[in-house]
């Protein structure tokens, strides 16, 4: 295929740098525009009707060309189309299977191309789900419609705990399984108290979890009567047995899959040693089958980094699973992602990495604090990666779905050349330290982070209460309206504004407190 890239002055470089990369026959076309955002379809068609065009099979125009380069193609006889956005992108151009447009860029297409993929391979998954299970076996969590097969077959199902639940309001409880769902948890789990068993509410609390989500519950307790009430108002996974209850509970978990721990915590023994740790998980695992339960999932406890230790809780796993090939292992990673103070969405995305390697079969988590809010959803996402990279045999590369949020694959802005702005005066920036305040009056500007909303709080000089409250997702709009309302008089005003509502925007997107004329980092 011979192309023909078309793009403006500034961008010459950067466009013939990057078509040079890519093994086709690209020759770059170079208006005299200095922008290529600024060509216009019109403009592009009168001047390629000038050039010779024989042998080529494509025009390549530059994504960020507003309009149709149908009139390109009509003009020039060759089929025209928009490339990427950003130079950088421009090999996205000729993916296999993916289809140009004459009116959006190929980047739009690309990215979502790529992700749809992904997403469809999953999607086969779980709507074959039933034939997998057949075929290589599992264990089913959950009962009628609301079934969730776990297994070396399936993606690992994020199980979202709702800590402290009997201390909370049932409202609360119902808005938390709702919250969790739509973050992509599979399994709700409800949280009691250790040492303050309060086996009364289970009940209710199950109830009201039922009538929020179509998922399957949990119970994350050791205590037996907390266990024994969960069993009578049907849940669907106990978190967990050891050899310190499991001889009282097991008839009433009979036909209930179980997780069961290498501890006897009534005692506070829990081995460090990982074969020690194996070692009695085993027995506790052999107990649970003289007694009639067959639905058991082993959990050999995921540790924190240094106290008592991560990588020897790791090796626990690593040695179950070499062990038993069969039996699904719960992988708890809570504990972890809190007690270290780094960003959660790095630490859910290695172990989730992790927990694959070792054979863990199901992924666990609160979110305890704020640090770690979002956690269900980081894990949601890695489980979906590290399962295709470990069916792809590749590593969690470039597989259309990630966990790039703060950082990405490679820069797209390409700073100015020195000859290319010869007469261009550098200005150097100086503070103004005298400040005069807008008469029209000023403004405080905070987050809504319930609804993900954004307020700016409008007060006329001199009040103690705001007189309006503009409010919106978007700081376009938010800015767009203070305008439109002339709320707002002075320049220097108008870009403080800016300024602080996209730090409040990133703020809201990222998770961070938002206090105004404060760095956000």
């Amino acid at each position: 295929m011979r192309v023909i890239a078309v793009t403006g002055m500034m961008a010459e470089r950067t466009v013939k740098r990057y078509a040079s990369m890519i093994k086709l026959d690209i020759d770059v076309l170079v208006l005299p525009i200095s922008v290529a955002a600024f060509i216009t379809p019109e403009y592009a068609a009168e001047c390629l009707k000038k050039e010779d065009l024989h042998g080529y099979d494509m025009i390549l125009m530059p994504g960020a060309v507003l309009g149709d380069v149908s009139l390109i193609e009509k003009a020039t006889g060759v089929p025209t189309f928009k490339g990427p956005i950003h130079a950088a992108d421009l090999a996205i151009s000729f993916m296999e299977g993916l289809k140009l447009s004459k009116v959006l860029p190929a980047s739009d297409f690309a990215k979502n191309l790529i992700r749809e993929r992904a997403e469809a391979e999953i999607k086969k998954i779980k709507e074959k789900w039933h034939e997998l299970y057949v075929e290589h076996g599992g264990l089913i969590i959950g009962s009628r419609n609301n079934q969730i097969p776990i297994g070396s077959s399936f993606p690992m199902p994020v199980v979202a705990e709702i800590v402290n639940a009997p201390q909370r309001g049932l409202d609360e409880i119902g808005k938390l399984a709702k919250y969790y769902a739509s973050e992509g948890a599979e399994i709700i789990d409800i949280g009691m108290l250790a040492g303050t068993p309060m086996p009364a509410k289970i009940e209710k609390i199950v109830d009201t979890l039922r009538n929020s989500v179509n998922l399957p519950l949990s119970i994350d307790t050791l205590n037996e009567d907390e266990i024994k009430a969960a069993a009578n108002s049907g849940i669907d996974l106990v978190l967990s047995l050891d050899a310190g209850n499991i001889d009282e509970v097991s008839n009433e978990v009979i036909d209930t899959p179980v997780v069961v721990l290498p501890s006897n915590m009534k005692k506070g023994e829990l081995a460090k040693d990982p074969v020690k740790r194996v070692d009695d998980l085993e027995k506790n695992i052999e107990r649970a089958k003289d007694l009639g339960l067959k639905k058991i999932i082993a959990d050999p406890v995921l540790e924190p980094a240094f106290q008592p230790g991560l990588m020897n809780s790791l090796r626990a796993y690593q040695l179950f699973r070499e062990r038993n090939h069969e039996t699904p292992m719960l992988f708890g990673l809570g504990n972890v992602t809190e007690l270290i103070d780094v960003d959660s969405i790095g630490v859910n995305g290695l172990l989730t990495a992790l927990a694959y390697e070792v054979g863990a079969n199901m992924l666990f988590t609160p979110e305890f604090s704020v640090k770690v809010k979002g956690s269900v959803r980081e894990l949601a996402t890695a489980s979906k990666m590290m399962f295709l990279a470990r069916n792809k045999t590749t590593v969690p590369k470039d597989l259309g779905i990630d966990l790039l949020v703060l950082k990405e694959k490679r820069w797209v802005e390409e700073p100015y050349a020195e000859h290319e702005v010869p007469k261009a005066r550098i200005i150097k920036s100086i503070e103004e330290v005298d400040f005069t305040p807008d008469k029209t009056g000023w403004f405080k500007i905070q987050i809504d982070r319930d609804n993900k909303m954004i307020e700016a709080l409008f007060y006329h000089n001199n009040e103690e209460k705001p007189s309006a409250i503009v409010k919106g997702k978007e700081v376009t709009e938010i800015y767009q309206t203070i305008i439109r309302e002339r709320m707002v008089e002075k320049l220097d005003h108008a870009a403080y504004l800016g300024k602080e509502l996209g730090k409040a925007e990133l703020a809201l997107k990222l998770g961070r407190a938002y206090v105004q004329d404060e760095d956000l980092f």
